[in-house]
């Protein structure tokens, strides 16, 4: 059956559970059933649009319906589900305005925490910066999208934690979830996962050269590249 917008409901709902499978075993632990949720979402196993229905939700996490309503509260409030008033909760889609606003926000915040980091880390806190893209490098080395998304959420939240700044730590935690979904769109562009490992070195060598005004140079175009990749694949 066709819902209203064309599409095939049931075709739908078994993705959602093999999305949902493909994260992990059922628990009845409401924070685990948020994250298995916000990941399938962010990997891109549920695609924007997709509908999400309360009873496969329970039934694919082992949680109770109260649980499933605060988790897709909490989902809406990052922006990764909408609420609409026929459908119920479905998958977010960003379009090219949003996804360019999103881009834009981050541009300025990361080009000033660079810059900070740059003048100010410990030496401890640029190696510490060092060996996680150590880990960013590994996993690209494996392709694994999600896992290099997570190590790239760690690199940003090492300078935030360094600088003890807690302001741009909430604004960033605000729009997180976005930012890494629409990294993994982006770093699906062929191509783009190694280009982005340059562009990431460049900035830990500024880093560790100490040098603010390169670091922002270096910030700025790896923000921009990985903005256009991202918005190659995104509907008006």
């Amino acid at each position: 059956m066709k819902d209203d917008t064309g599409t095939d409901a049931g075709v739908l709902e078994v993705r959602v559970a093999d999305a949902l499978d493909a994260v992990g075993p059922p628990t009845l632990v409401r924070e685990k059933a948020f994250e298995r949720l916000r990941d399938a979402i962010i990997n891109g196993q549920l695609r924007p649009g997709t509908r999400l229905i309360e009873r496969e939700l329970c039934e694919a996490l082992g949680v109770s319906r109260a649980s499933i309503r605060e988790v897709i509260r909490r989902l809406e409030a990052e922006r990764l589900i909408d609420m609409g008033p026929k459908r119920g909760p479905t998958v977010a889609v960003l379009n090219r305005k949003q996804a360019a606003q999103i881009y834009e926000l981050r541009g300025m915040l990361e080009e000033r925490l660079i810059e900070a980091f740059a003048a100010r880390a410990t030496p401890e806190q640029r190696a510490g910066l060092r060996a996680i893209f150590g880990e960013l490098t590994e996993a690209a080395g494996r392709m694994d999208l999600p896992g290099l998304v997570a190590v790239m959420v760690r690199f940003n939240k090492h300078i935030v934690h360094a600088l003890d700044h807690e302001i741009f730590d909430d604004i960033l935690d605000h729009v997180n979830a976005r930012i890494s979904w629409l990294r993994m769109t982006s770093m699906s562009k062929p191509g783009r996962v190694e280009t982005s490992l340059g562009e990431i070195e460049a900035i830990v060598a500024a880093v560790e050269a100490g040098d603010p005004e390169a670091a922002v140079r270096s910030v700025r175009h790896y923000v921009t590249n990985a903005r256009d990749a991202a918005l190659e694949q995104l509907p008006d």
